[in-house]
């Protein structure tokens, strides 16, 4: 058997006192002159990079949209005869598509959108549940 606790304190060194930590004088800040932080190949060097990466944004969203525009050219085409709502997602990558006759849907008041109405087929939405609100052009 193991004894886990030892309650007689035998083997047990004895503690060593702890030693607290005296503080640190406070560490002291060197204030730089703010008018010139950094030098000047320093800061053109900053902003061409800056201005590099913009540009190489703009090449890759360009690039990315019109690979996107030939990839969707028959579904955008397809969709615009339907007369559809095109969306484009994604950059360019992903597109959504909706039928703007959803917009002129709604629930039927007389049946609250069940299409059965006191046991029988509801006559304002023929039993469909949604009634066209107007006419879409």
């Amino acid at each position: 058997m193991i004894n886990i606790i030892n309650c007689t304190s035998k083997d047990n060194p004895h503690l060593l006192p702890v030693q607290v930590p005296q503080p640190r004088p406070p560490a002291v800040a060197l204030v730089r002159d703010r008018s010139d932080s950094h030098p000047a190949g320093t800061r053109v060097r900053d902003r061409l990079g800056l201005a590099v990466g913009m540009a190489l944004d703009w090449l890759a969203y360009f690039f990315l949209r019109r690979r996107g525009d030939r990839w969707f050219a028959v579904n955008d085409t397809e969709a615009h005869w339907w007369g559809w709502q095109i969306a484009k997602r994604c950059g360019g990558l992903g597109r959504r598509y909706r039928d703007i006759r959803f917009g002129t849907l709604a629930a039927c008041e007389r049946c609250a959108g069940a299409g059965v109405w006191a046991d029988a087929l509801c006559g304002p939405c023929l039993g469909m549940g949604r009634i066209t609100l107007g006419e879409v052009s």
